[in-house]
């Protein structure tokens, strides 16, 4: 399978954030103990850090990490849109990027093949477009995003109804208002398998991929056209995790002596 840079890169940072975000989840049900016999408990922590701090408690900052949490997983999806844009164009790509149109569509508009199941896509497409309003409502809190947040959920039931059927979720995605630690996991790994499948649809031809191939770093080869060659189809498998089989399709298929 195709799975450039963007998408490990993606990867990596989800790895990260879901790690820190269950360790943050499970630390607060700790403290949440610890309340019980405590109402001043983050009071007289904050002041043993040097910091003043009052009315907080942990169920308020369950609630808050959960919805800043799905800001930062937008923000890491966004850049992975910018980054593989980014990769379409250094291939050659004629980018069609019309105006007034979600991040999304921009992308419909250049894939270079269609998807395997158009509905099922659609679903996706709208839960990924009420994950983005959903950010959009908690980092913009102004009550039209909040309101819209709501309606669109709301009104893309079967879609979202779709997706967490497919992944077996009874606990997320939630509406705006009831965003949980569950929404934190159900996210992350729907937007893993959404980005994987987004690269596939935008895969680039065998010739472009080999028109990227940096020969020029390996001129100590000489003309030793086989450690060339292995050098190619290395560098294809390892920028792009195809398979050796594959990596050797498109480096036979387009080495030339001139190469």
């Amino acid at each position: 399978m195709y799975r450039p840079p963007s998408v490990r890169n993606f990867k990596l940072f989800i790895g990260e954030l879901t790690s820190q975000a269950a360790a943050v989840h499970v630390s607060l049900f700790e403290s949440q103990k610890l309340e019980h016999a405590d109402d001043n408990y983050w009071t007289q922590k904050a002041a043993e850090a040097g910091i003043k701090l009052e009315g907080i408690a942990s169920k308020k900052i369950l609630n808050s990490q959960s919805r800043l949490s799905i800001v930062s997983i937008y923000s890491g999806f966004d850049l992975f849109l910018e980054e593989i844009e980014s990769e379409c164009k250094f291939f050659g790509f004629e980018w069609v990027k019309p105006e007034k149109v979600s991040p999304l569509e921009v992308l419909e508009k250049n894939f270079t093949k269609l998807p395997d199941n158009k509905t099922h896509f659609r679903y996706e497409t709208d839960s990924i477009n009420y994950f983005r309003i959903l950010r959009n409502s908690i980092a913009h809190p102004s009550e039209e995003n909040k309101v819209k947040a709501v309606e669109f959920f709301k009104s893309k039931k079967e879609s979202i109804d779709f997706i967490r059927a497919r992944y077996q979720m009874v606990s997320a995605p939630n509406e705006p208002n009831s965003v949980s630690f569950h929404d934190i996991k159900f996210w992350c790994q729907f937007l893993l398998d959404y980005t994987e499948k987004i690269a596939s649809l935008l895969e680039p031809a065998q010739d472009m991929v080999y028109s990227k191939v940096p020969f020029e770093q390996w001129r100590k080869y000489g003309e030793d056209h086989e450690k060339l060659k292995r050098s190619a189809r290395n560098y294809i498998r390892s920028q792009y995790c195809y398979s050796l089989d594959k990596a050797a399709e498109i480096v036979d298929k387009f080495y030339g002596p001139l190469a």
